[in-house]
């Protein structure tokens, strides 16, 4: 949030050099296979290197590693709430409510379809200048987006309602999209609307019934202050 505008300035600057730099160099390329094959390289230098020195004591017994149960017991509890608290999310989020679905199912069709574009290196980066600039830009012009979507919004329904042929324009509409599109964007676009569907029918039948509970509360409370 820049409260430190020395600090964060340091921090900025410093990451900012770090990931320009990096991405001028062509051998910087973060891959885990990668990553594990120098690590090995490294360390069966370090291991010929150690077995080449002449020990002093020629009848040391080399050191046996093992796991034990403990260690065993040890891993399982730091790892097993984690485990659990990534079964309940993906519980949450498979579990085909409609407005989880119409909330996940794009985010999963954009990484489906440019995921390969997202290296860990450009999440990283993306990461990082993204904590230092979006919180405080959301904090000084967040009044000011809410009042620019909400009069777009307020533009787009005003000219929808006084649109005097609304279902020939949604039709044309629709019978474009379904014309340009291909067969797997039909199908994706099928789904979206039998969510839509089912997410206008319960969540509009449950808030019809609220209005009715509270509208029949209010009867009672005026026949009772009546009496």
């Amino acid at each position: 949030m820049w409260k430190n505008v020395g600090r964060s300035a340091f921090w900025f600057g410093s990451g900012s050099m770090l990931f320009v730099s990096s991405s001028f160099s062509r051998d910087v390329n973060f891959s885990p296979i990668k990553i594990l094959c120098h690590f090995g390289v490294v360390t069966l230098v370090l291991a010929f290197f150690k077995d080449s020195i002449p020990q002093r004591q020629n009848t040391e017994q080399v050191r046996s590693f093992q796991f034990t149960e403990e260690d065993v017991l040890w891993v399982g509890r730091a790892v097993l709430p984690i485990a659990n608290s990534l079964i309940s999310m993906s519980r949450v989020i498979f579990s085909g409510d409609p407005s989880m679905t119409l909330k996940v199912f794009p985010v999963l069709l954009f990484g489906a379809k440019y995921g390969h574009l997202f290296t860990v290196w450009r999440l990283l980066a993306t990461g990082f200048f993204g904590c230092f600039t979006l919180p405080r830009l959301y904090s000084c012009y967040s009044s000011h987006i809410h009042e620019k979507v909400e009069g777009l919004n307020a533009r787009i329904l005003n000219a929808w309602k006084s649109c005097p042929r609304k279902k020939l324009v949604a039709a044309a509409a629709v019978t474009t999209f379904w014309n340009l599109v291909s067969v797997k964007t039909r199908v994706m676009a099928a789904f979206v609307s039998a969510v839509a569907l089912r997410y206008h029918y319960q969540y509009g039948r449950s808030s019809r019934n609220s209005e009715g509970v509270i509208q029949r509360q209010e009867q009672q409370q005026a026949m009772v202050l009546e009496d």
